[in-house]
């Protein structure tokens, strides 16, 4: 079931994650005043504390939540039988929508980039609760695509094909730079799916390949 703000407590908590939302974002956490958080939300000051304890715990909490949203709205693989490359697509464009599609209400993506950056004591949380579940999954689907292929391969192999995902959010003004019309068409984001599912699977193929050939 999509979660929504509606399912993470009363009212004015919130209005703190909304509007925390917004300033995270915008400014870092570093740069953020609870201050301007709270006067978004429209509540008193204390309320943080109340709610969250301090500025680090609402910060915290901001980015789980949109981690919970980021999930359930976009799961990494299907829940119906596909085929195994079926699934190699769902997950592609499971992480382009998360961290390129506009439409989509959480923010995870633009608040992880920020802390990927500029790490805070958030970083091992999320990582430990979100990131590492996400690529286990990763890492259990490609030992079904590469059986022979040892642990550090497969990591190499999932870091390799996030990277191409990632690199589109991390790097947009370069992107704008050295090719200025692609992310102005229309379907630019189908585009980039069917390049990146392409060239990675043609890659799984080649590994799968050259393990046979050296056994």
């Amino acid at each position: 079931m999509t979660k929504t703000l509606s399912n993470y407590g009363d009212e004015t908590r919130l209005k703190l994650l909304q509007a925390a939302t917004d300033v995270f974002v915008e400014q870092g956490f570093q740069a953020a005043r609870v201050q301007t958080i709270a006067k978004h939300a429209g509540v008193r000051l204390s309320a943080i504390n109340y709610h969250f304890g301090n500025k680090a715990g609402l910060y915290l909490a901001t980015l789980r939540y949109h981690a919970d949203l980021a999930i359930s709205q976009q799961p990494l693989f299907p829940s119906e039988s596909l085929s195994v490359e079926q699934q190699f697509r769902f997950m592609i464009h499971s992480l382009l929508v998360r961290l390129l599609d506009e439409r989509q209400s959480n923010q995870l993506a633009r608040l992880v980039l920020r802390e990927m950056v500029n790490p805070t004591d958030a970083m091992d949380d999320i990582f430990q609760h979100v990131q590492s579940p996400q690529l286990q999954q990763v890492l259990t689907f490609l030992r079904i695509c590469l059986p022979e292929a040892d642990e550090t391969r497969l990591l190499r192999t999932a870091l390799s094909i996030l990277g191409q995902c990632v690199i589109y959010a991390l790097a947009r003004p370069v992107i704008h730079r050295v090719d200025a019309d692609f992310m102005r068409r229309e379907n630019w984001l189908q585009e980039l799916e069917d390049h990146i599912v392409r060239f990675s699977w043609a890659g799984i193929q080649a590994l799968q390949e050259r393990s046979h050939h050296d056994h």
